[in-house]
């Protein structure tokens, strides 16, 4: 991958926008010779025709599930897609300095609302991750353009924003979304969670004043092939992936919440926040990995790279 070392941190050696293929994907195979073409062939049409059925039987019970959760705001119907669709293991929920026998005490730092959250940004799954360790279905998702202009998603059309790149509504004033969650990713785009990107200078118009609580979430997603780094593939496939995909899954989410990260001019103090972020293995990479240097990957990527 010498071609795309333009696109590595100098520091850590770590590429943070390098995909990561699925198991049994093209990507992951060394070319076949001529003798071989025929036997790959048919193992991928038999592969594929085995799990064709798994995805179909699965696909109405999500679609189900998702309106009922949206309409209802009840847990239960998230974690049936999260755990029995999606075949992800328990969230594994921690808070730093707290003790996991410390049950409640853990409980009362999930989000709730009033929370300002800043959380790390790797997959469309973030939506679902966060909704499901939040003490309310009430949660507004804002990620910053280049520009420090903030626009807002739910933890569903987030999925658009990650996958197909579709912008949501802007928004001009944080204070009107201060009796909900609202969690901020502020590297405005994706990384294959080696890594946390460079922090996009926001706006001198948002003022956070109004929040009684600032958070950070950090997220760590196994296996790493769910993370999207870049849109190398449809939605519809991504799902296909999480459907049918029968090995360990599994979500390690830690809390930090932080006293007196809001100055006195309504700005966040983010050189704590970061810091969370890189105790738990998510190194800070230079300025230059930013989303400019992101999209010329992707244009890279796409036309000299790997297909």
């Amino acid at each position: 991958m010498e071609k795309f070392s333009n696109w590595r941190d100098r520091a850590t050696g770590l590429s943070p926008f390098m995909p990561i293929p699925f198991p049994n994907s093209t990507k992951n195979k060394p070319k076949s010779t001529n003798n071989l073409f025929p036997t790959d062939f048919i193992y991928r049409l038999v592969l594929f025709c085995t799990k064709l059925p798994i995805f179909l039987t699965k696909l109405p019970f999500f679609t189900v599930a998702s309106i009922l959760y949206t309409l209802t705001g009840l847990h239960i119907f998230l974690k049936f897609i999260f755990t029995f669709l999606f075949g992800f293991s328990p969230i594994e929920y921690a808070v730093d300095g707290v003790k996991s026998s410390q049950v409640d005490k853990l409980k009362s730092y999930k989000p709730q609302r009033g929370d300002l959250v800043i959380a790390n940004y790797t997959s469309p799954l973030d939506g679902y991750i966060l909704a499901s360790i939040s003490q309310t279905s009430r949660i507004t998702i804002l990620v910053p353009d280049k520009s420090g202009n903030l626009y807002q998603y739910s933890p569903w059309t987030l999925i658009d924003h990650c996958v197909n790149q579709i912008q949501g509504p802007p928004v001009d004033d944080v204070s009107k979304l201060k009796n909900e969650i609202v969690v901020l990713l502020l590297e405005g785009t994706t990384s294959n969670n080696t890594a946390l990107l460079p922090f996009i200078k926001l706006s001198s118009k948002y003022s956070w004043e109004s929040f009684t609580r600032v958070k950070s979430v950090v997220i760590k997603l196994y296996p790493t092939y769910f993370t999207l780094p870049i849109p190398n593939c449809s939605s519809l496939y991504y799902l296909y992936q999480l459907f049918t995909d029968f090995g360990r899954k599994y979500t390690r989410v830690k809390v930090y919440e932080f006293d007196n990260s809001i100055s006195s001019t309504g700005q966040l103090d983010l050189s704590k926040i970061r810091r969370s972020f890189e105790l738990n293995s998510l190194s800070l990479i230079n300025q230059d990995l930013s989303i400019d240097a992101k999209a010329r990957f992707i244009d890279y990527y796409f036309n000299h790279g790997v297909k």
